[in-house]
């Protein structure tokens, strides 16, 4: 442990303990063990021990939070400077977990803990920056964290972005003077453009994406090619850009950043982190649905959720745990709505939890009732921000809640223009052939709108589905339950759909259960 640095004690040295004067602000005590935890932390970061910091900061942290700090403050910087130590990194490393602390559990949380998180976040990224921008690695910068680390890093700086975006229109509509004082003298905080820079720029100098287009290709390059951090910090920024345009509605732009992520690999790399992973294919999956690629989310949710059904439990312990959980149940509210708008074939699994927790719900969506999809909707939905931070110089008529009902206006707009549907496609499921007439007379409206309709069903039902290459990719499908096409007045209905042969379904099992094998094996 390095040697205890103090600060100078107030006054000049000849005036006592004693001497009169202005009553001293009493010293924060630290407990003995919360000390040895931040000497084993400060020695474990100087000698960059990467298993003994994991250990620190999964364990002995939460530990020592629930033990003394249940609902209260971690020591002051302050304090722990005066004890413990003044190396800047440490130091910056404390605050981080010190204000993750405050926002986890002491809400609601104060606007100096607001600035002080953002300014904390700004010196930690910029001291990654300038190193890699310079061609140092995360490594010989002494900043050898473990990947659980690096990556709530980057997640709970998205987060607090999240959060300081949904208190600044919150005072926004209170308008009280001194939140919108503070508001106006801190217009900088937590910036979209200065958030989205910071990432990119660590997408940037880390060379990540050089890395993931060729791993073997570094030619002594550094970075990602040679430093394993620098690798996680880059890959990490890649994710938290596909969440910070998702939060944005900006799906296209979320998914063409995550177009060099390892899908294919044999491990991806956000294996490493199950956070990481969830996050992944929740944001993906959500981008899919509001592009009305239903096909490619039901397949995203699903893969991720039979995943989870197997590993439950898994990392019960991280302080994100709880969240994982409420993704988990996000994204099954999510399935049943893309089933609903477009049915499909679902792991055996995944219809028994349906089944036993979401029947009403998936009974109330077949029905098509639109109030069911805004409830789910506004559930399972991400906490979606507004780019820009209120206009505090004309604040009337200002809705708090304009990003999330925007993007709940696209997709109700989406559910009422599907509305009919299900009926037409009900009836031609019981014919070979029939004329609009007659179909139009059972759907109960004018062979006109009919046509209308039908038109309408063959454009909905025609999706991009994703086969191989980025998500973004896919070939044009019919994805309805029925196929049919108009001659005149009659409809031809095609509704048996060519099945797989059972040696292609068996041959597909058999590749992988072989990868599991393989994943278990490393």
């Amino acid at each position: 442990m390095a040697e205890i640095k103090r600060p100078p004690s107030e006054g000049s040295d000849s005036e006592s303990d004693d001497a009169p004067g202005p009553a001293r602000k009493p010293a924060e005590v630290i407990p003995d063990s919360v000390d040895h935890f931040l000497g084993s932390l400060l020695a474990s970061l100087q000698t960059r021990n990467i298993q003994e910091i994991h250990r620190l900061y999964e364990t002995v942290f939460n530990q020592l939070t629930d033990r003394y700090y249940a609902k209260s403050k971690w020591p002051s910087s302050a304090a722990v400077q005066e004890t413990i130590s003044t190396e800047p990194l440490f130091d910056i490393l404390y605050k981080e977990l010190y204000y993750r602390h405050i926002y986890a559990r002491l809400n609601p949380v104060n606007f100096e803990d607001r600035v002080g998180s953002w300014e904390n976040y700004c010196r930690l990224l910029d001291l990654m920056i300038d190193g890699l921008a310079e061609g140092e690695d995360l490594h010989s910068l002494c900043i050898a964290l473990p990947a659980q680390w690096l990556w709530d890093i980057l997640d709970e700086f998205v987060y607090h972005y999240q959060t300081y975006s949904t208190y600044c229109h919150k005072a926004a509509k209170m308008q009280k003077d001194k939140d919108v004082k503070e508001l106006r003298d801190h217009p900088g905080v937590f910036d979209t453009t200065k958030v989205l820079n910071y990432l990119h720029k660590l997408v940037r100098y880390s060379l990540i994406e050089e890395w993931l287009a060729n791993p073997e290709g570094g030619n002594g390059r550094g970075a990602a090619f040679t430093d394993e951090s620098t690798r996680l910090i880059g890959y990490f920024a890649l994710v938290q850009l596909l969440r910070m345009h998702s939060l944005l509605g900006d799906y296209r732009l979320a998914m063409e950043t995550i177009e060099s992520i390892d899908f294919r690999a044999e491990v991806p790399l956000f294996y490493r982190i199950p956070a990481s992973h969830v996050t992944i294919y929740y944001y993906l999956g959500f981008a899919y649905l509001m592009m009305r690629r239903y096909v490619d989310a039901t397949r995203t949710f699903s893969d991720i959720l039979v995943f989870l059904s197997k590993t439950s439990g898994v990392n019960s312990l991280s302080y994100q745990y709880d969240q994982m959980v409420k993704k988990q149940d996000q994204m099954y509210v999510l399935l049943l709505i893309c089933n609903a708008l477009c049915p499909q074939q679902l792991d055996e699994s995944l219809e028994k939890q349906i089944r036993d927790k979401h029947t009403d719900k998936q009974q109330r969506l077949q029905r098509g009732e639109e109030l069911c999809f805004e409830e789910l909707f506004s559930y399972a939905c991400p906490k979606f921000v507004a780019a820009a931070m209120p206009d505090l110089d004309s604040l009337d008529g200002f809705n708090a809640n304009e990003a999330h009902q925007r993007q709940l206006h696209l997709f109700l707009q989406e559910v009422k223009q599907q509305q009919a549907l299900p009926t037409i496609g009900s009836y031609m499921k019981l014919y070979t052939s029939l004329q609009t007439s007659k179909l139009a007379q059972l759907c109960e409206m004018d062979e006109e709108g009919l046509r209308d309709q039908l038109m309408c069903v063959m454009h909905k039902t025609r999706q991009l589905v994703h086969q191989d290459g980025p998500p973004l990719q896919g070939v044009l499908q019919a994805c309805g339950e029925v196929e049919f096409y108009l001659d005149g007045d009659m409809v031809h209905i095609n509704a048996q759909k060519p099945q797989r042969p059972h040696s292609e379904v068996f041959l597909e099992h058999i590749v992988k259960f072989q990868d599991i094998l393989k994943r278990m094996d490393k």
